[in-house]
């Protein structure tokens, strides 16, 4: 596989990552009319990056992987969303029937509406309608399109929708090129805007890993300070559990005899990292809790998720 290749494939998977882990912020900002009837107290099903009713063989031979995802509406319904991710540095008409192929496939399958999204990733003109015609009989097909390259920077830094972020990411990207300084200090702004606007600490960190990765950090060319603040940023629980001075305090708590105490303490900690989006298990692990308070904590993570589903 040539650098190029590997460069796509790279972006590929990124892009894939990033919207499975956050696809109802995904749905929001690519497809608003879909959001605005979903179920959200249903969460959206991923039906298999390698789901037959998605997949098809490119030029070489080669499996084609799509995201669908089956989206509960307010309306009892359930359509489908289907994303494919393109990076390309020449057009390609085979995208235009790959999608159509993809969307016939899943309807025929599911028998239920199903949506396409194509989001291009790259510097070159969308491709938005596939047309076949062959001896009177013809089809045309229109499916949703996204250019990152086309998009407006400044629309995307006035977007309150959190899914703007990664976006800017990529187009970033897009701009600084092989350039690894503004790389660098793209990085530093994607990292303040993150901080700024998103306290969930689960989506933060998908976020903070797909600019990362999106705009290579981990080269050698990028600058060591701007690879130390990235450093900063990717601390396990346990770290952060010590700047609650958790673990000194258990111990004095042993040494004075009011063990109960401390672990009110540690429990009241634990319960705001979950808030922050911590997952439950790190943060078990990093405080140190026992089976039953892991229990607690896994009931308490299932209110207030209920709560938060609730409020949307």
């Amino acid at each position: 596989m040539c650098e190029q290749d590997e460069h796509e494939h790279r972006n590929d998977y990124n892009w894939k990552e990033i919207i499975t882990k956050n696809i109802d912020d995904a749905i929001s900002f690519f497809i608003p009319e879909l959001a605005a009837k979903r179920d959200y107290s249903q969460v959206p099903e991923l039906s298999g990056i390698e789901h037959p009713a998605i997949g098809g063989k490119s030029d070489k031979d080669k499996v084609i992987s799509d995201l669908c995802f089956k989206l509960p509406l307010i309306d009892g319904n359930t359509p489908r969303a289907l994303f494919i991710i393109e990076q390309q540095h020449s057009p390609k008409k085979e995208l235009s029937e790959r999608v159509f192929e993809s969307w016939y496939r899943a309807r025929d399958e599911h028998r239920i509406p199903v949506t396409c999204l194509a989001i291009y990733t790259g510097h070159v003109r969308p491709i938005d309608n596939f047309h076949n015609e062959y001896a009177g009989t013809s089809v045309n097909f229109k499916f949703n399109v996204y250019s990152v390259a086309k998009t407006d920077e400044e629309e995307l830094r006035r977007d309150g929708r959190d899914f703007a972020i990664p976006v800017l990411t990529a187009k970033r990207m897009l701009e600084a090129g092989g350039d690894p300084l503004q790389r660098g200090e793209y990085s530093l702004e994607i990292l303040g805007m993150i901080k700024e606007r998103v306290p969930n600490e689960r989506k933060a960190r998908s976020f903070r890993n797909f600019a990362h990765n999106i705009l290579e950090i981990d080269k050698t060319d990028i600058d060591p300070k701007v690879k130390e603040a990235w450093k900063m940023q990717f601390r396990p629980v346990s770290e952060v559990v010590k700047e609650f001075d958790i673990r000194d305090a258990r111990q004095e708590g042993r040494q004075e005899g009011i063990q109960e105490g401390i672990q009110e303490g540690m429990l009241k900690a634990a319960r705001n990292l979950l808030k922050k989006g911590f997952p439950v298990e790190e943060v078990a692990d990093g405080i140190g809790l026992t089976l039953e308070e892991l229990s607690e904590l896994r009931q308490y993570a299932d209110r207030t998720d209920s709560r938060l589903s609730d409020s949307v």
